[in-house]
C-alpha cells in the first residue's frame, strides 16, 4: 500500500498574483472609529494630567510645611517658610501669585538668616496659579514655625491661612486644591471649584 503525501505548496486553483489586504470601506470604518475614540479620550486624558499636576503641587506645598515644622521641633529653633521669587531671599508674592518658596532659620524681624536655607521649591507648571489668603499676604507671605511646631505670623500671632493651588480651566472639577493652615500646626488639602482662580 502506497503512502500519498499531499503537496500544498502550489495550489493550481489559486492565482499566483493574488494579494490580500484591507478594502477601502474597512479602512474608512477604522479611521472613523479611531476619530471617535480620540475625540472622547484626549479631553479626558488632559483633565487627568491637569488634575495630577494640581495634586502634585498641593502635596509638595504640604510636604514643605511639614518639613519646616519637623526642623523647628528637631532643632529647637524658629523656622520660616516663605514665598521667594529668586530662590534665595523671602519676598512678598506678586500679582501673579507664588513663584517659589524657601525654608530656613528665621531671622529677626522677618525672612531667613543668610546661609540657612534648608529647602527651596518652585512652581512646577506655568499652567498653575498659587495664591495666598489675606492673612498670609498680611504676614508678608511668611509662616514662622515655633520650636513647639506652632504656626505664627511674622508678628508672632497665631496664623489661620490658606494657600490655593489652582488651574484656571473649567474642564477640571474641582480645579483647585486648598492647603489649609491652622495655628496649632494642623494642615489639610481640600479640593474646591474656583472659577478664575481668586485668592482664598
Amino acid at each position: 500500500m502506497a503512502l500519498v503525501v499531499a503537496d500544498n505548496r502550489q495550489n493550481p486553483l489559486t492565482p499566483s498574483g493574488l494579494q490580500y489586504g484591507f478594502t477601502l470601506i474597512e479602512l474608512m470604518v477604522t479611521v472613523a472609529v479611531l476619530a471617535i475614540v480620540l475625540t472622547v479620550a484626549v479631553p479626558s486624558f488632559a483633565s487627568l494630567v491637569n488634575s495630577n499636576r494640581l495634586n502634585a503641587q498641593a502635596n509638595q506645598l504640604l510636604a514643605a510645611i511639614e518639613y519646616a515644622k519637623t526642623e523647628a521641633v528637631k532643632n529647637n529653633t524658629v523656622i520660616t517658610f516663605c514665598h521667594s521669587d529668586d530662590g534665595s531671599t523671602c519676598s512678598a508674592a506678586g500679582t501673579a501669585g507664588w513663584q517659589g518658596w524657601l525654608i530656613g532659620v528665621a531671622a529677626n524681624p522677618t525672612g531667613i538668616e543668610a546661609g540657612s536655607t534648608m529647602r527651596a521649591g518652585t512652581l512646577e507648571s506655568a499652567q498653575l496659579v498659587i495664591r495666598g489668603s489675606e492673612t498670609l499676604t498680611n504676614a508678608g507671605d511668611q509662616i514662622r514655625i515655633t520650636p513647639q511646631g506652632l504656626l505664627r505670623t511674622d508678628a508672632r500671632l497665631p496664623l489661620q491661612a490658606t494657600l490655593r493651588v489652582c488651574h484656571p480651566t473649567s474642564s477640571i472639577n474641582p480645579n483647585s486644591r486648598n492647603v489649609r493652615i491652622r495655628s496649632g500646626g494642623q494642615l489639610a488639602v481640600i479640593g474646591e471649584q474656583n472659577d478664575g482662580c481668586p485668592a482664598p
